[in-house]
């Protein structure tokens, strides 16, 4: 009887901390959500410091530079939003969601959230990740990678395809 109890009282006082972090889950996904759905954006990759990628975004049709050309990828209709789930299917994929808290980020208010995105098939696992979302519009706007030593800063601002 008291075992059951103890665990009982252990559930009642753990509880807030795993809804506190399905919240944040779903927080991380929704953003991601959202992204995959704007009208357009720009994100610039860099790893260790060093560009690594450039694309904008456009409807349903992203462009990729490399070096420095633009090559324009047609995604079909519904291609981003298909694609955003491939990479997050929902809050639940997500694993070890945490609010870290307020920050300014390019100027804007961001609430930072540390997380570990599911594994992609075929691809090597994620390993811990922080996204930074906008207060203003709940869009991540910066996502940084620790060990793969990523950064990923995203705009929305007049973003136009770069090539017709």
């Amino acid at each position: 009887m008291r075992a059951a109890t103890a665990v009982l009282m252990l559930g009642c006082l753990l509880a807030p901390f795993s809804l506190a972090r399905a919240d944040d889950c779903q927080s991380v996904a929704d953003a991601y959500d959202r992204l995959s759905k704007v009208p357009a954006y720009r994100q610039v990759a860099a790893l260790a410091g060093a560009p690594l990628m450039e694309a904008v975004i456009v409807g349903d049709v992203m462009y990729v530079k490399h070096g420095a050309k633009w090559t324009k990828m047609p995604l079909g209709p519904g291609g981003r939003v298909e694609m955003q789930k491939q990479v997050i299917p929902g809050a639940s994929s997500l694993k070890d969601c945490r609010h870290v808290g307020p920050e300014t980020v390019q100027g804007k208010n961001a609430v930072a959230y540390d997380y570990t995105p599911p594994p992609m098939p075929g691809a090597v696992d994620f390993d811990p990740q922080r996204v930074w979302i906008a207060v203003d519009s709940g869009l991540p706007i910066r996502m940084t990678s620790k060990q793969q030593k990523t950064e990923v800063v995203i705009s929305f601002d007049n973003v136009v395809a770069p090539i017709p």
